[in-house]
């Protein structure tokens, strides 16, 4: 995962990224939501059954969607490129300090929205002829992985609860729980670790509903940053693990040799 040092050095195109806080985007996901959300609930094809399937595939996609572009960050786009350069940069620096703040609203929607405007522009654009059942299952689809983009970040932001624990404090506990051999005692450990945090009652339940992201399931990417790389509700990790596990020892391996110095 680590950076060649100076590796973007001299490239200007790698000082370009986006703003932290952006309240005007804010605003404008929401009202993006809030539009293509009334024209899906105006669709002759709105009920209580096609409103519970659009939950649940809305939820597991968008859950896949935040798992591919955190194991890109992670592992895939290196520092020098232009806007997700930065942003693959503090998905690393992350690991190492693992704090992030559920109070900070304006930078956690922020981060959400730069996804979930695009989303709710293709759910608007496809869903225009309401007709189709098809195109109104992909709209519908789509605008409700908009409303999980938009608060992917603050989700992560609960599941560390970063302000309230220190980053040693937590790193010292990931590293005696990566010890034990049993995965399910170290959910247990983690479990154990954040019911010491004021997280606040109504996320706490939705959180042990596993409807947002659990801290100890997710803090398992915390171990080895080999898999739980998803960041909405843990769904999509069983579909994913397996492959982001065997292309993520590659990339370690890979990195290992590059700045390893070669014997002989």
């Amino acid at each position: 995962m680590a950076e060649i040092p100076g590796f973007c050095d001299g490239n200007p195109l790698a000082m370009l990224e986006l703003p932290q806080s952006l309240k005007p985007l804010i605003a404008v996901a929401i009202g993006l939501v809030v539009y293509a959300s009334t024209t899906i609930m105006g669709s002759p094809h709105f009920t209580l059954v096609t409103a519970l399937l659009l939950f649940f595939l809305s939820a597991f996609f968008g859950d896949m969607l935040t798992a591919f572009f955190h194991f890109g960050f992670d592992y895939v786009f290196p520092y020098w490129l232009p806007i997700l350069g930065p942003i693959a940069r503090e998905f690393r620096e992350h690991h190492e300090q693992p704090t992030l703040d559920p109070s900070n609203y304006a930078v956690n929607l922020t981060k959400g929205a730069y996804a979930s405007v695009p989303l709710s522009i293709f759910g608007i654009l496809i869903g225009w002829n309401g007709e189709d059942l098809g195109a109104f299952l992909v709209s519908g689809a789509m605008v409700g992985m908009s409303f999980w983009a938009l608060f992917f970040h603050q989700i992560h932001a609960y599941a560390h609860m970063g302000s309230h624990l220190h980053p040693e404090e937590f790193n010292a506990r990931v590293a005696e729980i990566a010890q034990l051999a049993d995965q399910r005692e170290q959910v247990r450990q983690f479990d154990l670790l954040f019911d010491t945090l004021p997280i606040p009652r109504i996320i706490r339940l939705l959180q042990r509903s596993r409807i947002l992201l659990n801290p100890a399931v997710h803090n398992l990417h915390h171990v080895k940053f080999e898999s739980d790389f998803s960041s909405v509700n843990g769904w999509s990790d069983p579909l994913t693990n397996p492959l982001f596990k065997r292309i993520a020892r590659y990339y370690k391996k890979k990195n290992a040799a590059r700045v390893e110095p070669s014997e002989g």
